[in-house]
C-alpha cells in the first residue's frame, strides 16, 4: 500500500470516511494513521514477527500529535531491530500492572485472605478504600518503599492517629501476604514504628455524668438514644448493640453471633427488666431486622454527631462543658459500677464477653461454669443503681 509524507496540516483536512482507511506515513516506516467513520483518527505501528503480523496502538490524535506518534513508532521498530516484540511487551506491562498494581492487590487480599479469614475485613476493606488505594492506585507494588509507607501514615495520623496504627497492621498483613506469593520481594512496612502510641483509657463517668446522659439521651430520644441507654445498661460494646436484630432477642437474653464478637464466639448477653422494655419499646418494620433504626431499612449509622449532641446537651445538664468521652467509656462505666455494687470479678467478665487468657488454665479450662445466673443478677443490680441515679431527675 502507497505511503504519504504526514503533515499536521494534511491530517487537519482529512475528511471523514465512509469506511474504515489507513494511511502510511512515508517518513517513519510501518507508522499508520487510521481514520474511522465516527471522525476518530488513531495512531498504531505495524511490523512483522516471524512473518505474523501486529500492530502496536499508540495513541488517539491529536491527543498524540504527529511527532510524538512519530517518535513512538521510531522506539517500537528500534525494540523490533533488537528482536523484541513491543505488542508482547506492552501486554506483559498491562498483565503487571492489572496483578501487581495495589488497588487490585489490595481487593485481591481483602477477597482471598481477610473475608474468609477475619471478622475484620469490612474494617480493612473501608481502611483500604478510603486511606490507601486514593494514594498508591494502580502503582505496582513492588515499587511502594518504606518511605512511601511513612508518607502515607504520617499524613493520616494527622488527621486520625489512631487509625494510623490500624493501617499500619492491615498493610504489613497484605504485604507479608504479597511476599509469600512472590509478588514482593519485601515488606516495605518492616521497621516502621507506630505513628501514634496509643494509651489505655481509664475513664469513666461519674454518678453526675450518667444523670445528664441519660437525660441527653431522652432528649435526643429515637434509635441513638435509646441504643445509648442500652450501651450503658448492659455493657455491649457499640456494634454489638447497634447492630441488634429483633431474632437475637429473647426475654431476659440477647444471643450475639460471633460475627460480631470481639473473641470471636457466640455470646449470651443478660438483659435487665429496664433494658429489655427499652428493646420492646422500639418501633418494627416489615422489611427491617434491626432493633435500632432511623429509616427502617438498616442499622443506624453516623454516631459522630450523635455524639456531638449527647456532648451538647450532658454540657447544658451539667452546667459546664463535659469532659471528654467515648461511648466505650459506658462499658467500663459499667464494669466499674457492678464492682462497685460487690459483684465479683469474673461475673463481671461474663458479663463483658472477656475471654479468659490461656495462662489461666483454671478459668479458661477447668472452670465450665457459665454464670448465666449470677450474671442475669448483677446486671438487674447495675439498672437498679441507674434507675436510683436517673428516675428521681426525671420525675
Amino acid at each position: 500500500m502507497g505511503s504519504i509524507k504526514l503533515t499536521a496540516t494534511a491530517i487537519e483536512k482529512m475528511p471523514t470516511p465512509a469506511t474504515r482507511k489507513d494511511v502510511y506515513d512515508g517518513e517513519v516506516p510501518g507508522l499508520v494513521l487510521r481514520l474511522l467513520p465516527s471522525g476518530t483518527k488513531s495512531w498504531s505501528f505495524t511490523y512483522r514477527v516471524k512473518g505474523m503480523p501486529r500492530r502496536l496502538s499508540l495513541g488517539v490524535y491529536p491527543g498524540v500529535t504527529l511527532k510524538l506518534a512519530r517518535e513512538r513508532a521510531r522506539e517500537a521498530r528500534a525494540a523490533v531491530q533488537r528482536g523484541e516484540d513491543p505488542v508482547e511487551d506492552k501486554k506483559a506491562e498491562e498483565r503487571e500492572r492489572l496483578y501487581s498494581g495495589f488497588e487490585a492487590c489490595a481487593k485481591d487480599f481483602v477477597k482471598k485472605y481477610c473475608k474468609p479469614k477475619l471478622k475484620s475485613w469490612e474494617q480493612i476493606e473501608s481502611a483500604f478504600v478510603r486511606l490507601a488505594i486514593p494514594e498508591f492506585k494502580d502503582r505496582p507494588v513492588k515499587d511502594i518503599r518504606r518511605r512511601d509507607i511513612v508518607d502515607l501514615l504520617e499524613k493520616v495520623a494527622a488527621k486520625t492517629p489512631g487509625q494510623s496504627n490500624h493501617l499500619r497492621a492491615y498493610l504489613s498483613k497484605m504485604f507479608n501476604w504479597l511476599l509469600e506469593r512472590e509478588i514482593v520481594e519485601v515488606n516495605p512496612v518492616v521497621g516502621i514504628a507506630q505513628r501514634y502510641k496509643p494509651q489505655a483509657r481509664t475513664r469513666i463517668l461519674t454518678d453526675d455524668e450518667v444523670k445528664a446522659l441519660w437525660k441527653a439521651t431522652g432528649r435526643i430520644g429515637g434509635a441513638f438514644g435509646d441504643c445509648t441507654r442500652l450501651l450503658l445498661l448492659s455493657g455491649m460494646r457499640r456494634d454489638e448493640a447497634g447492630l441488634l436484630r429483633w431474632d437475637e432477642v429473647s426475654g431476659e437474653w440477647a444471643s450475639l453471633p460471633a460475627s460480631r464478637m470481639k473473641a470471636g464466639r457466640d455470646y449470651r448477653a443478660p438483659l435487665s427488666k429496664k433494658a429489655q422494655a427499652i428493646i420492646e419499646g422500639r418501633p418494627r418494620f416489615d422489611k427491617c431486622a434491626f432493633v435500632f433504626t432511623t429509616n427502617g431499612k438498616v442499622a443506624i449509622n453516623g454516631w459522630g454527631k450523635t455524639k456531638q449532641t449527647l456532648d451538647q446537651y450532658m454540657s447544658e445538664e451539667l452546667g459546664e462543658p463535659v469532659a471528654d468521652w467515648r461511648l466505650h467509656d459506658l462499658r467500663r462505666t459499667c464494669a466499674s459500677g457492678l464492682a462497685k455494687l460487690g459483684v465479683r470479678a469474673e461475673v463481671i467478665k461474663r458479663i463483658l464477653a472477656h475471654t479468659p487468657p490461656a495462662a489461666d488454665v483454671t478459668a479458661s479450662v477447668y472452670n465450665q461454669h457459665m454464670y448465666d445466673a449470677e450474671a442475669r443478677q448483677a446486671i438487674e443490680a447495675w439498672a437498679e443503681h441507674v434507675a436510683s441515679l436517673t428516675e428521681p431527675v426525671e420525675a
